[in-house]
């Protein structure tokens, strides 16, 4: 007895918990193995004390396994043999919730003076495994108010939801740690969700889950519980989801209250970042194009001339302008300036690879910096969005302008070369500009390389 409460104390994890079991009756049995099967507290399936995430197989072992915990409902025994085995009963007060198998190296029979003492150990080893699990509960706990505050303390300093996204992935990945974990954001004007963290998913189903849910959905659960879906929302407003997943074990109702509240504060956090993106947007966009402003443009010219000097990397500017704009509000009004513009904006956002930075100058001008982009390839991009500018037609039928109901434009190009003999990041963009210029006194929408 001295040797199990030993055993107890010593350990600090299940394998140690089950480690010192086997130390203990080493002592006064010939052993091969110790396992402890446990009934889980919400779904009642029986586990491996030592792999509580998973489900016990449905072979015969296992099926014998259950059969021999039935038997000791009603029983008064705190033992039985069978053969090379041993089993002994885990109780919870006066329910039975697990089962204690000692394998043997050979049989043992049935007067031998361990089943003087069954009654003793058995009763001790049920309350060390209900002290064992009581604090892993209270351990869990602590985990989950940790992660509270710290979810708290990112609430309170940060702002960039690129840096927030996987710090709360991975606080509640390490938390919820038997179940994968997603988190997706909202498309704001569609019903779609990306997922955010981490950079894929394996079952796609899961954004089938997603559709059904709205502002005002409580946590779902599918697949018997296996996929846990918690709607992040704010002031009404459907943010996004965190997603837990485990194609084999379902959550449990800890799990599920923790994941729950974290999605909440969690919810907090997303907000305020995504109010803080809209704020920092509107500071650098343009208004009227959605495209860069000029204090945007300045910035990025800065930062691109100096990755292209540090890395000796190609880079060109195109500065283009729309030929004979004044004509078309002296003409049609502004409203249909207006409309131009956007139209040419997008145009422009569309023809462009993903890592073009698009701005608009100022006026009709727009200028564009190609990154990791020659002179002849920018030429090309430049000579793309004159014809594609050419053939758009711009409907206007909503100004109703008598007997006009579309309109065509054209642009002039400049195209400019980076060269790191440059002084100033600006003569990238004023060399563009000249080029530009020719184009326009030259007879306009044409392409002309500064030179």
């Amino acid at each position: 007895m001295y040797k199990l409460t030993c055993a107890f104390e010593k350990s600090c994890g299940r394998t140690d918990f089950i480690s010192g079991l086997e130390a203990a009756f080493a002592k006064i049995l010939r052993i091969d193995c110790v396992k402890i099967y446990l009934l889980d507290d919400f779904s009642y399936v029986l586990k491996d004390f030592e792999k509580p995430w998973e489900n016990l197989a449905d072979n015969e072992q296992n099926q014998k396994i259950q059969k021999v915990l039935n038997s000791f409902v009603g029983s008064k025994d705190s033992a039985k043999c069978d053969k090379d085995v041993i089993y002994m009963p885990v109780y919870e007060n006066t329910k039975i919730v697990g089962l204690l198998e000692i394998a043997l190296e050979r049989e043992i029979e049935t007067d031998n003076e361990f089943f003087e003492i069954a009654p003793l150990v058995q009763r001790q080893i049920s309350y060390a495994v209900l002290n064992f699990k009581s604090g892993e509960k209270m351990k869990l706990n602590t985990k989950f108010y940790k992660t509270i505050r710290n979810i708290a303390k990112i609430i309170e300093t940060q702002y960039e939801l690129s840096y927030i996204l996987p710090i709360l992935g991975e606080m509640i990945d390490s938390f919820i740690c038997e179940h994968l974990i997603y988190i997706f954001i909202k498309n704001k004007n569609k019903k779609e969700f990306k997922l955010v963290w981490p950079a894929n998913i394996k079952d796609t189903k899961i954004y089938e889950y997603l559709e059904q849910l709205n502002s005002k959905s409580n946590v779902m659960l599918q697949r018997d519980g296996k996929v846990g879906i918690f709607p992040l929302v704010n002031e009404q407003k459907l943010l996004g989801a965190v997603v837990a997943y485990n194609p084999f074990d379902k959550l449990n109702e800890n799990e599920i209250n923790y994941l729950d509240e974290i999605s909440k504060q969690a919810s907090i956090t997303i907000e305020r970042a995504l109010e803080y993106m809209k704020i920092l947007k509107d500071a650098t966009l343009d208004a009227l194009t959605g495209l860069n402003n000029r204090h945007q443009f300045a910035l990025r010219l800065r930062e691109e001339t100096a990755s292209a000097k540090r890395q000796n990397a190609p880079l060109c500017c195109i500065m283009t302008d729309i030929d004979f704009f004044k004509k078309v509000n002296d003409t049609y009004g502004h409203a249909v300036g207006d409309c131009v513009l956007k139209n040419v904006a997008k145009t422009i956002k569309k023809e462009l690879r993903e890592n073009d930075i698009p701005s608009r100058y100022g006026g009709e001008e727009f200028a564009i910096l190609l990154p990791y982009t020659t002179l002849d390839e920018a030429t090309l991009v430049a000579q793309r969005l004159r014809r594609a500018i050419e053939k758009k037609k711009i409907n206007i039928e909503e100004y109703n302008i008598q007997g006009v109901s579309q309109l065509s434009v054209t642009i002039s190009v400049g195209v400019s070369a980076y060269d790191k003999t440059m002084k100033e990041p600006q003569l990238l963009y004023q060399n563009a500009d000249k080029a530009l210029y020719e184009a326009k006194e030259s007879g306009r929408n044409k392409v002309v390389v500064f030179s």
